[in-house]
């Protein structure tokens, strides 16, 4: 079935892994979970400990994302289904890992996460092959990881930008 005839299936699955059904936005619904993650990095910047709590929710939407994108995957009958965005919100978090906020920082980490994530170059291209939420999950993490590198060298050549 397609997933738009199967996005009715309201299970918890399809719940948490379009993170409370956002996914389902009609325009760029990747660039939605990416903004949920922004959003959260955003949050955490004005936390005691940032860091700390970066990389304890990057921790949890990855394992939030194995636990439910494959069974999503099944109740919408699609693989890696567009809607499934958990895996945006999760790859957002290592793209932003210990930066502190800025605007020109927050617009480029975007760009670059998007221009990964859907670009996909090798390797990451050959980790959506992998089965169920590993495939979902695990090439978004490296499309996140590999921006994070990019965004560590503009911060370290142009720090004006992450003023």
């Amino acid at each position: 079935m397609p997933e738009a005839e199967n996005s009715r299936k309201k299970t918890l699955a399809v719940f948490v892994s379009t993170m409370g059904f956002t996914g389902f936005f009609p325009i760029m619904p990747g660039t939605v979970g990416t903004i949920w993650g922004l959003l959260m990095w955003w949050g955490t910047c004005r936390t005691s400990q940032p860091l700390l709590l970066q990389t304890v929710l990057a921790i949890v939407f990855f394992l939030l994302g194995l636990v439910f994108c494959g069974k999503a995957e099944k109740d919408l009958g699609r693989h890696d289904p567009g809607s499934v965005i958990i895996d945006e919100t999760a790859a957002a978090f290592l793209t932003f890992l210990g930066v502190p906020f800025g605007l020109w920082t927050a617009l480029i980490g975007l760009f670059l996460n998007r221009f990964f994530d859907i670009l996909k170059p090798w390797p990451i291209n050959k980790l959506q092959d992998l089965p169920g939420a590993w495939g979902i999950m695990l090439d978004d993490t490296a499309a996140g990881i590999a921006s994070r590198l990019v965004l560590a060298l503009l911060l370290y050549f142009f720090p004006v930008i992450g003023k």
